[in-house]
């Protein structure tokens, strides 16, 4: 009886299965309400609710409140994904073996990382004023901005506090958006104006 027993299948606990299948559905439910983040964001929906967001991923407003208890909480998975895609670009080694150049291959780089993320960063900057989270994701990002490009200029460079604050706001993303967003330049035409912004910088120094 012993040896039927111990060849019999084991048997799935009614409760522990109805468990399972709750967290599954706590897990589809959670990777709906972010999807649905990242597609209102990336179609140009830069400050939607938690009704919209709720709306779009097919689940219930009060579902959304269950996963996150605070908008600021789907800001927090919606910057980590962006980071995760963007950060390989930003810290990828340089390939130009003097200063000036360097900076001027940091345009091409910085546009490509704005460009991608500039729904989002536009996202957060609207809210940025009503969320301690969100303000200091934002000081966190200029700041890296400008350790990056101080550890690209030369000494001479950054103890110069009008000339490091000017190449740090002609390569910030401010920059970028105003020149994609408000003058509705193309991709090419906003990387080209920064750079001639850049070397103008350049021959003056």
């Amino acid at each position: 009886m012993a040896d039927l027993l111990e060849n019999e299948p084991d048997l799935i606990d009614p409760a522990t299965e109805s468990e399972d299948g709750r967290k599954r559905r706590s897990e589809r439910s959670r990777e709906q309400i972010i999807e649905a983040m990242f597609e209102l964001v990336a179609q140009g929906e830069l400050d939607p609710g938690a009704a919209r967001i709720a709306e779009v991923a097919n689940v219930s407003l009060r579902t959304v409140f269950r996963h996150f208890e605070e908008v600021d909480g789907l800001y927090q998975e919606m910057n980590r994904r962006v980071k995760a895609e963007v950060m390989p670009i930003v810290k990828a080694p340089f390939n130009s073996t003097n200063w000036r150049d360097t900076v001027l291959e940091l345009v091409g780089r910085r546009s490509e990382v704005f460009e991608r993320i500039m729904p989002y960063r536009v996202c957060g900057s609207i809210r940025r004023f009503r969320s301690a989270y969100l303000m200091q994701g934002h000081q966190d990002f200029v700041a890296m901005e400008r350790s990056i490009l101080d550890s690209v200029l030369p000494e001479e460079i950054r103890s110069d506090v009008v000339l490091e604050a000017a190449f740090d706001s002609v390569l910030g993303f401010d920059t970028w958006r105003r020149l994609r967003q408000d003058r509705g330049l193309s991709v090419e035409d906003a990387r080209a104006a920064m750079r001639k912004l850049v070397e103008a910088l350049l021959a003056s120094v």
